[in-house]
């Protein structure tokens, strides 16, 4: 595991403007990675990105100092105060701190959310475009396969994920929770982030008859047209509709729905998902009679109570990840010795090949078809049992002791 070192720049240590220094575009990705790697003239490279965090993990047998450090960001064309900057906040890992940390953040646990299991699939493409890349190599082979297997076993055997925090899933589970037909008139109001994760929530999910209003109608396109919805300028709403339920998240300092926008609605009732800061809702339409109302006080008090209870199961993720390490452990050893025995089977085979070939040349040459065909199945026996036994009693004596110590 000392071969194992991680360049990381996250949450924890940056701001995120300053972590977006270090993100590399998916489309030059590989290339950018692939020079890197025979910049720093290191073994193996994968690299993790998401909108909080950005790791460089590194398997060689070289140690990866500053210097090193210095070579990668201006690698990336990030020099002068930015380079300064970061040089300062990077932290550094290598060997068994390294691999708990991988394994904390497969399991969400150094997350900017807690259990927010979206991380693992992230943690699992970095290293399979690593390897498709010919980028990385055994090791990071085998620290990709603890990673994901550990993080199944934290989301499977705690409740570290079971109830979300993000108002987004919140307001998506208060929804589904009133089981609204696939046809029911939705209107969403805004075309950002937020309203774009519902509407994947929306278009998964299959509901048909979504409108989509936004000052800028060309954005509001780019969320409606591949499934097939509606998209309007937010002020050219028709004076008459239909909607039964409205999820508005803008950027508006005063409020969008107000008792007048109301008005035109024809539905009896109207459920209306406020994700907006400050609220998109007027507070009078927000007490109305026929509405039903769900604002971002309601959505924050549930996700607290939700990461409470998310906090609590931390120390059985813990436990998980104690486990792991102990077992990695076990597999570094094992494959050390499949390596240094991997020379072996050609060995044998090299010992045969002499002996029949020119040791024995004369007597075999004396010998009839089945005996020779006989003595060729019994050499070819041995020869598999040459091989596995070695490698059976070399595990036998690696685990023994481990056990002991």
């Amino acid at each position: 595991m000392e071969n194992l070192q991680i360049i990381s720049l996250t949450h924890r240590n940056a701001p995120l403007e300053l972590i977006g220094k270090l993100h590399i575009e998916e489309d030059r990705r590989i290339n950018v990675l692939a020079s890197l790697k025979e910049r720093l003239e290191v073994k193996e490279l994968a690299y993790l990105s998401t909108c909080n965090r950005v790791e460089f993990i590194i398997a060689d047998d070289k140690y990866f100092c500053k210097g090193r450090e210095h070579q990668l960001l201006e690698h990336l064309g990030i020099t002068g105060k930015e380079k300064a900057e970061i040089l300062a906040r990077i932290k550094s890992t290598r060997s068994e701190e390294a691999m708990r940390h991988l394994l904390e953040v497969g399991a969400s646990l150094d997350s900017m959310v807690l259990g927010e299991r979206e991380i693992i699939t992230q943690v699992r493409k970095s290293f399979e475009d690593a390897r498709n890349a010919g980028i990385s190599g055994d090791l990071l082979r085998l620290v990709c396969k603890k990673v994901v297997e550990t993080a199944k076993r934290v989301y499977t055997e705690t409740a570290i994920s079971t109830r979300p925090v993000s108002v987004v899933s919140l307001a998506w589970s208060w929804f589904k929770s009133h089981r609204f037909q696939a046809d029911t008139p939705i209107l969403l109001i805004g075309a950002g982030q937020t309203n774009g994760n519902f509407a994947r929530f929306l278009a998964k999910t299959g509901y048909t008859n979504v409108t989509i209003a936004n000052r800028t109608v060309e954005r509001a396109k780019t969320l409606a047209e591949p499934n097939s919805w509606k998209a309007v300028q937010l002020y050219h709403i028709p004076a008459r509709r239909q909607y039964r339920v409205i999820v508005t998240c803008t950027g508006s300092e005063e409020p969008l729905v107000t008792r007048d926008f109301l008005s035109g609605i024809t539905a009896s009732t109207v459920d209306i998902i406020d994700l907006a800061v400050p609220a998109d809702v007027a507070a009078p339409v927000q007490r109305l009679k026929n509405v039903r109302y769900l604002g971002m006080n309601e959505l924050r008090e549930q996700a607290e109570a939700n990461l409470a209870v998310r906090k609590q199961e931390v120390d059985r993720c813990q436990i998980i990840l104690d486990e792991a390490m102990e077992d990695f452990r076990k597999v570094l050893r094992q494959r050390e010795i499949e390596l240094a025995m991997r020379e072996i089977p050609d060995l044998i085979k090299s010992i045969r090949h002499t002996a029949m070939g020119e040791v024995f040349a004369k007597e075999l040459d004396q010998l009839d078809e089945k005996s020779l065909e006989l003595l060729e199945k019994i050499l070819g026996y041995m020869e598999k049992k040459y091989i596995s036994v070695p490698m059976k009693l070399a595990r036998e004596v690696m685990l023994e002791n481990t056990s002991r110590n």
